[in-house]
């Protein structure tokens, strides 16, 4: 952590900056823990019909079957990314969160989503192809994981652009039926206890020039991605008259890395926070600083073999299981 705190003195919060530099503190600390990031194995089942709409599942031998399942959507500019990142080694990263988690008693599902056209690729996704896209996947482990008979609390969380994803299926009304169904504790196989956004941008308002292109692709305007985002969805539902129940929207977690750029995450995840609790109440989100943290980080930091970098996820394992 403290090869963190240091790029950060020298180089500052902005993400592209920080990005390949947190990419070359990680690596070799994830290399050298090889052995224990790939002790869980890693399955990987269809979720949709698109080439992209993929998951993988991580399950220790030893999880009771009604362990809960934390459904995580990993970040990415929402151009970038995949469930087995590339940018490592023997496919340790995200393998390295789906084992840490599941290590500790919690089935870890990590799904790819389609993503933005851009010069580095993408799959034709527009708004809201990244809630459709959750909401399938959460569908398919209701059909396909979950035996007939059980019932299981699952989690959905999301990091930067899959935050805004999982934010897409919490609080846009063609979701709502579904949420519903997840929202009662009887009936169904899925009871939706709780949502996780780590270092999401929760809206763009500040966002920079260069995400210019993005928002239009996806949003269709940078003016358009104002009322779809998690803030302006939210702005709607209250303004509708809407309680959180009537929305069917769970509890929340926020969390924010303490060296997150201010502008483009820490001040949206802040005013969104104040939004729910003037509107919905206190009781019902809270919103926690990740110490020695940076945008990029957070995910990495799990079986990198440091205990300060890991206490986040030591911290939302006691947050899933309370």
């Amino acid at each position: 952590m403290e090869q963190v705190r240091a790029l950060h003195a020298q180089f500052g919060p902005e993400i592209y900056t920080i990005l390949e530099k947190t990419f070359a503190i990680y690596t070799p600390l994830l290399v050298s823990n090889k052995n224990t990031i790939l002790s869980i194995p890693r399955v990987e089942k269809p979720y949709g019909p698109h080439p992209r709409q993929k998951l993988d599942i991580y399950s220790s031998p030893s999880a009771p079957k009604d362990a809960p399942i934390l459904v995580f959507f990993y970040g990415g500019g929402l151009i970038f990314g995949d469930k087995i990142s590339p940018t490592v080694p023997d496919g340790l990263l995200y393998a390295n969160l789906g084992s840490f988690f599941a290590a500790r008693g919690i089935t870890t599902i990590l799904p790819d989503y389609r993503r933005v056209n851009s010069p580095f690729g993408g799959e034709d996704a527009v708004y809201p192809s990244g809630g459709e896209d959750v909401s399938l996947a959460l569908k398919w482990i209701e059909e396909n994981y979950i035996a007939e008979g059980e019932k299981r609390e699952v989690f959905i969380m999301g990091n930067s652009a899959g935050g805004v994803h999982i934010s897409t299926f919490l609080f846009e009304d063609v979701f709502l039926a579904q949420r519903k169904r997840y929202a009662k504790a009887e009936g169904g196989k899925i009871f939706l206890k709780g949502a996780v956004e780590l270092a999401v941008p929760l809206h763009f308002g500040e966002a920079q020039q260069a995400r210019a292109d993005m928002l239009v692709n996806y949003y269709g305007s940078v003016e358009g991605s104002r009322g779809k985002c998690a803030y302006g969805l939210m702005e709607k539902l209250v303004g509708e008259g809407k309680s959180r129940e009537d929305a069917a929207v769970p509890k929340v977690l926020c969390l924010v890395g303490e060296m997150d750029p201010e502008d483009e995450i820490t001040r949206p995840m802040k005013e969104f926070v104040a939004l729910w609790k003037e509107k919905w109440g206190e009781e019902t989100i809270d919103l926690e600083t990740l110490e020695g943290h940076n945008h990029i980080s957070p995910p990495w930091a799990l079986n990198a073999g440091e205990k300060e970098g890991e206490a986040w996820g030591e911290d939302l394992v006691k947050w899933l299981k309370k």
